[in-house]
Formats: structure tokens, C-alpha cells, sequence
């Protein structure tokens, strides 16, 4: 766990926004609707994303975003009990969230080489 504190969960967070976000700006949902309707939730992003047509979300994605999501919305990741950090393997959270990034990557080069516009 020390390996794993809580810098690095509040950096796994903000990739997951950041990586999401990035799909649905790139689906054409500008950045002001962004910032002032999904906010820093995770949970909202995922599901905004899904709804735009995003499909290859890592298996533990939802579990990840769900559980860091309360915290890192109300800028809390330091609050996170001890339970909840223990009930994640966080190797294997990093090995999700760099699943995101690439599977938003190609999903952004899927939809620039079949030549469709963002929406």
C-alpha cells in the first residue's frame, strides 16, 4: 500500500477524468458542458461515455470509478478508509486505467480513419 498512496490514487482519478472527458471531447461534447455537468465525477463521466458510444471500458473500470469517484469528487482522496484502499489491488488498478487511456486512443484513430465527424 505504500507504494500505492494516496498521490498516486488521486493521480489514477484524474486519469480516468482526464481520459474520459477526452472521449467525449472528442465525440464533440465541448469542455464547458464538461466542466459544469460531470464536474469530477467519475461515475457520471464513465456513463456519459458509454452513452456516446464508448464500448471497450476495462472490465474493472466501473469498480475503480465507483470507488474512487465519492472521494475524488469532493476533493477527499485523503479520506479514503483503510477498508477501502485494501480492497483494491492498485497494480492492477494502474494496469486499468492505462487500459483506458489507450482503448480511448483507439477509439479516436477508429473514428478518424473511417472519416466520421465528431458529433
Amino acid at each position: 500500500m505504500t507504494r500505492h498512496h494516496e498521490g498516486a490514487r488521486y493521480f489514477l482519478a484524474i486519469a480516468i477524468e482526464l481520459a474520459l472527458k477526452a472521449y467525449l471531447l472528442d465525440r464533440g461534447i465541448s469542455d464547458d458542458w464538461n466542466r459544469l455537468y460531470l464536474r469530477h465525477d467519475l461515475v457520471k463521466a464513465l456513463r456519459f461515455a458509454r452513452r456516446a458510444g464508448f464500448a471497450d471500458v476495462p472490465a474493472q473500470l466501473p469498480e475503480l470509478a465507483a470507488l474512487l469517484s465519492p472521494y475524488y469528487s469532493v476533493h477527499a482522496i485523503s479520506e479514503m478508509s483503510s477498508e477501502a484502499i485494501a480492497s483494491v489491488c492498485w497494480t492492477e488498478a494502474c494496469t486499468t486505467v492505462r487500459d483506458l487511456i489507450v482503448a480511448v486512443g483507439e477509439a479516436a484513430k477508429r473514428r478518424c480513419s473511417s472519416g466520421e465527424e465528431a458529433a
